[in-house]
């Protein structure tokens, strides 16, 4: 039986990153079985019984080389796990875990993730010298393929998705009733700058003279909720904050009857993707542009430059073309479903390759 072990921002509350660990899951399980998957965790009583794996504390050094002592592959991902914006930490623990795997002879992948920012010269010269060592690198996007290679990664690296995409199911993908309002679906984080005035605004004139209903979804536990009610408080229409399932399957299904998204968070854009719903990205981050950049026929707008005539002009305009948009996204969402696939075999074949 072959022994993967699993390193990420897991246990965390964070919702879209939980959405990462379940498609990486499912991918590899779908193809084998028999793979005995072990995960990092924050939070590791939560994570095994969410999703039946065995799971060690992230925080632990006895229990991780425990684990690594026995594994076959170490999979470092997804998310954004080497950035250097949020504090000095990220890029040295995660690195860190792959040394320690290196070091026990444990082949290591970079399983398709976002890289960056990478501010730090520090930073950049531990990624390069750290991935230069991997035996499989793949990143979500143009952007952090083209930073990975100015850095100095000089291996081959595969362009693939977002696992979460592989959580698409077209055959139970809900489809929309007919109902008497328009849902607009929203998503916010805490940020630098102040955009909830523009963006409450916008919406409060995107509703004048329609029957809407705002539906806020936290992505982020015990992060979001704060910012989610100051928004709410500026909007005139009726506004529900949405409690997500912190079960990523079961949280899709809670974007599934929304006509349109307006979304900050990485992956509530992706879930919103994923139930077809034409979306109005707000970017905070260049691993938001690196998948809006899929979607030429969707808006994007930067939150520093977020203002309210143009979010209202956007919106008006995915609205009106709501009915061929969806159409655009599915076949867009069965493209990514199958570049996840395609990037999990290569992952298996490491897997294979290694000694029994």
């Amino acid at each position: 039986m072959k022994k993967i072990v699993i390193s990420g921002y897991y246990g965390f509350n964070n919702l879209g990153d939980e959405a990462v660990l379940a498609g990486i899951t499912s991918l590899l399980k779908a193809k084998n079985e028999e793979l005995k998957i072990t995960v990092l965790s924050a939070e590791p009583a939560k994570t095994s019984e969410r999703y039946k794996l065995n799971a060690v504390s992230r925080n632990s050094i006895i229990q991780i080389l425990a684990v690594l002592a026995e594994a076959d592959l170490f999979i470092s991902g997804g998310g954004s796990l080497l950035q250097d914006v949020t504090g000095n930490f990220s890029v040295p623990y995660y690195l860190g875990l792959c040394w320690l795997a290196r070091i026990q002879g444990v082949k290591t992948v970079y399983y398709a993730q976002g890289a960056g920012p990478l501010d730090k010269k520090w930073s950049q010269y531990l990624t390069a010298l750290t991935l230069n060592r991997f035996e499989l690198l793949g990143v979500r996007d143009q952007t952090s393929k083209k930073l990975l290679r100015e850095i100095g990664v000089k291996n081959e690296i595969e362009l693939t998705v977002d696992p979460v995409f592989a959580l698409f199911d077209p055959i139970n993908n809900l489809r929309q009733q007919i109902k008497g309002q328009i849902e607009v679906g929203i998503s916010v984080r805490p940020w630098s700058v102040d955009y909830i005035s523009e963006l409450a605004d916008a919406l409060n004139q995107f509703a004048r003279g329609k029957r809407v209903k705002f539906n806020i979804f936290p992505m982020h536990q015990g992060s979001d909720e704060k910012i989610s009610l100051q928004l709410k408080k500026k909007l005139e229409a009726e506004t529900e904050i949405k409690e997500l399932s912190p079960i990523p399957e079961k949280a899709l299904k809670s974007f599934s009857q929304l006509d349109l998204f307006v979304g900050v968070r990485l992956h509530s854009l992706i879930f919103a993707l994923l139930n077809q719903i034409p979306v109005l990205a707000l970017s905070y981050d260049p691993k938001i542009e690196g998948l809006m950049t899929q979607l030429d026929y969707l808006p994007l707008m930067k939150l520093e430059n977020l203002e309210s005539t143009q979010a209202l002009e956007k919106l008006e305009s995915i609205f009106a073309e709501r009915y061929s948009l969806r159409k655009k996204i599915k076949e867009f969402l069965k493209l990514k479903k199958a570049e996840a696939e395609e990037f999990a075999e290569l992952v298996l074949k490491e897997v294979d390759s290694c000694e029994s």
